[in-house]
């Protein structure tokens, strides 16, 4: 257990922990994007990592990758990351196909951000799409000021993708690896916080209204429901609600959304202001309020041919959800286990 107060800072600082105390102790959620799942490392991805790893061309890339790379030096990856992620001193995921579950590669904060993909999957924009993702979970969840990166300087790829991301070249350094002999040049990056924010904003955006829902059984469990195909982020799970109309407030907004998606009535006295998310998607940005609902008549079926399900906290861990309800979700549980709910 983590010490408290000013010790408690010193030991994160000295051991340097990723992850805020507050996140802690909690299943990790999934960040879904639209081609991709983000997800801690699990023993099944030891194959496909050895079969992708063992390729000199993707060593050479990188810093601490030996080649050749084995079967068990997967394995010893994976659990050594497993302990680590359970301490909370970095996010170290594997990155996943959402429409086969395909382990694609690894991508990883511990200090510095760094990915490898398998060759296979080069050049199709994943990289990107991957540390886009990644850079906004630092910065929204992980609520980190400054992100740091390197890249050899002959890796032209990597540094391609943070340079697409805005990332700022600060220098070049010398570099070992555990595959080439001497050293060689990086290129090294950073990104803070208060630049990702201003080069937002330098850009206009429509502002999207969206209210959302969650709504609890008498067994304890949250509703989710999955996106159907021909919407944004098909196949992620997320909670019920939708856009607001204009002139709406968000319970009226609220009560319509659950009547047309779900079939089911809500009174506005049944629902209890909850939380709210305001994020930076790329194309606009979005504010939801969530509400906390335990009553409604009828039952909730997928009145638009969605599919529902009925899930706690630990369940979380194997769904991928849109990145904006990560931060959220995790506030809830502290509001649900505060009344043992959760």
């Amino acid at each position: 257990m983590l010490r408290k107060g000013k010790k408690e800072k010193e030991f994160l600082k000295k051991d340097g922990v990723m992850i805020p105390p507050t996140l802690l102790n909690r299943p990790f959620l999934p960040i879904a994007t639209e081609r991709l799942t983000l997800r801690p490392l699990q023993e099944g991805d030891a194959v496909p990592m050895a079969a992708f790893a063992n390729d000199k061309d993707i060593a050479e890339r990188l810093l601490r990758m030996p080649h050749p790379y084995a079967l068990q030096d997967a394995k010893t990856f994976i659990a050594s990351v497993q302990g680590s992620m359970a301490e909370g001193k970095c996010v170290i995921l594997a990155i996943t196909r959402r429409s086969d579950q395909q382990f694609m590669g690894v991508i990883s904060s511990e200090g510095k951000l760094g990915l490898w993909l398998g060759k296979s999957y080069w050049g199709q924009g994943y990289g990107t799409e991957a540390m886009g993702a990644l850079v906004h979970f630092c910065f929204h969840v992980l609520q980190q000021k400054e992100l740091k990166a390197s890249a050899l300087k002959t890796n032209t790829a990597s540094r391609r993708i943070f340079e697409k991301l805005e990332f700022r070249e600060v220098g070049i350094k010398e570099a070992s690896s555990k595959t080439f002999e001497g050293t060689r040049e990086a290129v090294c990056y950073t990104l803070s916080f208060h630049d990702f924010i201003t080069r937002y904003h330098a850009m206009q955006r429509p502002l999207v209204w969206v209210v959302a829902a969650v709504l609890i059984n008498e067994n304890g469990e949250m509703l989710i429901s999955e996106r159907p195909q021909g919407k944004a982020l098909p196949g992620v799970w997320e909670l019920p609600g939708g856009k607001m109309e204009p002139g709406e407030t968000p319970e009226v907004s609220l009560i319509r959304e659950l009547q047309e998606e779900l079939g089911i009535q809500v009174r506005e006295e049944d629902l209890e202001p909850l939380t709210f998310a305001s994020y930076r998607y790329d194309t606009f940005h979005m504010i939801m309020p969530l509400y906390l609902c335990h009553k409604w008549e009828s039952t909730p079926r997928g009145a638009e041919g969605q599919r529902l399900a009925w899930v706690n906290y630990a369940d979380l861990a194997s769904i991928p959800l849109p990145a904006a309800d990560i931060l959220p979700i995790h506030r809830l549980a502290d509001v649900l286990k505060g009344r043992e709910v959760w």
